[in-house]
């Protein structure tokens, strides 16, 4: 009975001790079971992500095998075997061609030690010969816990596509550079070979009318400086349109008379308005302060396209210039400029691109008035650059109303005093006893400007490019004035200029002459150690007011 009770017991303690163990491996197999489900999960969400970036994932365990994880590229590696379980050596040897053996074990061997990613680095193989496919390496370790295994992971993700089209934006770039320079070179040389000939019909024409001509001979002569002061305006929109395309037009901030700059403007047309019959009236807000500071050359620039506008379209009636105070502040001033004309006005459907580049009121119009339709277009973007704007209202047979504001700073310099007109007979002894050399490659202009400086009483010797004009000084360095053309053969005025002043060692003053017509080549002359700077084709007066300053 006894030994019954005591079999009893112990089989009652063995149940219990099965039940408890049943227990404990019900509960270790579902909590492994939630882990290889979580681990699973985790892995799902990895190849997911894996398949988006179309990498090769490669997994190594510490004994050196490639157990797991391989996509459609995995042949890449392997090249052709499709045994996953490929020995490590594959591995090392792959990434041995990208660095050396001994880097590739060590880096391998420093890895399995760590818990946590020791590099995330891009390479590619063969970058220079751009022959072969390139790979990015990004290495790291990890854990997987349920059967406590160190993995190595290895991301091997082709990135050829990538490089070429880094590549290619790299050669992009630089085709916009050397494209943006060749714009640059071209509008220089555009602007030298127009201005060159036109300073020669110009500069003769205008020593034309000085002389003995009869009526009829005055009249013609006129006829042709009007034909070219209008080719002028031409060519002045069209290089001013590009320089503003290509971002090289400079805005100056100098102290300006408002009324000289209206003076000034006005009078271009008092001829064309008597001509026509017409009326102009010109109204300014007495609260305007005269001396202002702003680009007084881009503003005649603005108000001679607006007002050439008004003249050429209005046939009879009156044109009106109004000047208002549109907002002051302690340091600034905004005007508004309202210009009105009872001339042929613009159609409604036209009204919205009369600002755009080469448009036109209509055919017709084009066809009774010419012009390159760039006038208005260059008015809206020099305004803008100036932080100004444009509108225009107009109704067809009653004519048209162009308003636009402009901010100026306020100078505390007295309004200059506008100069008296000079006619250039009064310089004739401007360069009396005075010796002038001339740097000049072009013969018109040779012949143009010797006559100009003789006119003023100047002793002139003429220099066909720079190294002539290099020996002239060498054999006799008191010459009183040099005027230099900046594009000549053999040595460019540039050189010649540093010649003078860094081997010669002269301080003779220097006049730069260019056809170009670019700021930039303004501040490179007087870098270069020039001493003032004209553009061609230029006024006999203004050359003369220069010599003044730097002679007398």
């Amino acid at each position: 009975m006894k030994r019954s009770i005591v079999i009893h017991r112990k089989i009652t303690w063995l149940l219990i001790f099965s039940l408890i163990t049943l227990g404990v491996a019900s509960w270790f197999i579902y909590t492994s079971k939630k882990n290889i489900d979580k681990t699973n999960f985790r892995i799902n969400q990895t190849y997911e992500t894996i398949e988006m970036v179309q990498a090769t994932i490669t997994a190594v365990v510490e004994t050196g095998t490639i157990p797991a994880w391989q996509f459609d590229s995995i042949q890449q590696l392997t090249k052709g075997n499709n045994d996953l379980h490929a020995n490590l050596a594959t591995l090392r040897n792959y990434v041995a061609t990208k660095r050396s053996a001994a880097e590739t074990r060590e880096l391998l061997q420093h890895m399995l030690q760590e818990e946590k990613t020791l590099l995330k680095k891009r390479k590619a193989a063969n970058e220079a010969a751009n022959t072969r496919t390139a790979f990015g390496l990004i290495m790291g370790r990890a854990a997987a816990f349920v059967f406590v295994v160190i993995l190595l992971l290895m991301l091997n993700k082709d990135i050829t596509r990538h490089k070429a089209t880094q590549q290619k934006l790299i050669v992009a770039i630089r085709d916009a550079q050397q494209a943006k320079q060749m714009q640059e070179q071209f509008l220089a040389n555009m602007s030298h070979e127009i201005r060159t000939p036109m300073n020669g019909i110009k500069g003769m024409t205008d020593l034309l009318l000085e002389t003995p001509l009869t009526v009829k001979q005055q009249d013609m002569a006129g006829m042709i400086k009007r034909s070219i002061n209008t080719l002028l305006v031409i060519i002045n929109d069209i290089l001013d349109f590009s320089k503003i395309k290509a971002g090289k037009l400079h805005i100056e901030k100098i102290d300006l008379s408002l009324k000289e700059v209206l003076n000034s403007t006005v009078s271009l047309f008092t001829h064309s308005i008597n001509t026509k019959g017409l009326q102009l009236q010109v109204t300014i807000d007495p609260a305007i302060p005269d001396c202002l500071i702003g680009d007084p050359h881009r503003l005649n620039q603005i108000l001679n396209n607006l007002l050439s506008n008004a003249v050429k379209f209005t046939n009879q009636g009156q044109i009106n210039m109004r000047v208002q105070v549109k907002e002051q502040t302690t340091d600034g001033i905004v005007l508004s400029f309202t210009i009105t004309d009872s001339g042929v006005g613009i159609p409604a459907e036209n009204l919205p691109y009369i600002f755009d580049s080469f448009s036109q009121a209509g055919q017709d119009i084009s066809r009774r008035f010419g012009g390159t339709g760039l006038g208005l277009t260059i008015c809206k973007q020099l305004l803008q650059l100036q932080g100004g704007d444009i509108t225009v209202s107009s109704t067809v047979g009653k004519g048209s109303t162009f308003q636009f504001t402009l901010p100026f700073g306020l100078s505390n310099k007295m309004a200059p005093e506008v100069p008296a007109h000079k006619h250039t007979q009064e310089y004739n002894w401007l360069l009396a006893g005075k010796q002038v050399l001339v740097a000049e490659d072009n013969e018109i202009n040779q012949k143009l400007i010797e006559f100009v400086l003789r006119k003023a009483g100047g002793n002139v010797t003429i220099a066909n490019n720079g190294e002539e004009a290099i020996q002239h000084l060498q054999q006799n360095n008191s010459y009183d004035l040099i005027i230099m053309d900046l594009q000549m053969p053999k040595m460019d005025g540039y050189a010649t200029t540093y010649y003078i002043r860094h081997n010669l060692r002269l301080t003779t003053p220097i006049i730069a002459m260019t056809a170009t017509a670019m700021k930039d080549e303004q501040w490179q002359c007087l870098h270069a150690g020039m001493n003032d700077y004209m553009t061609k084709p230029f006024e006999f007066s203004e050359l003369y007011k220069r010599i003044v300053t730097l002679v007398h």
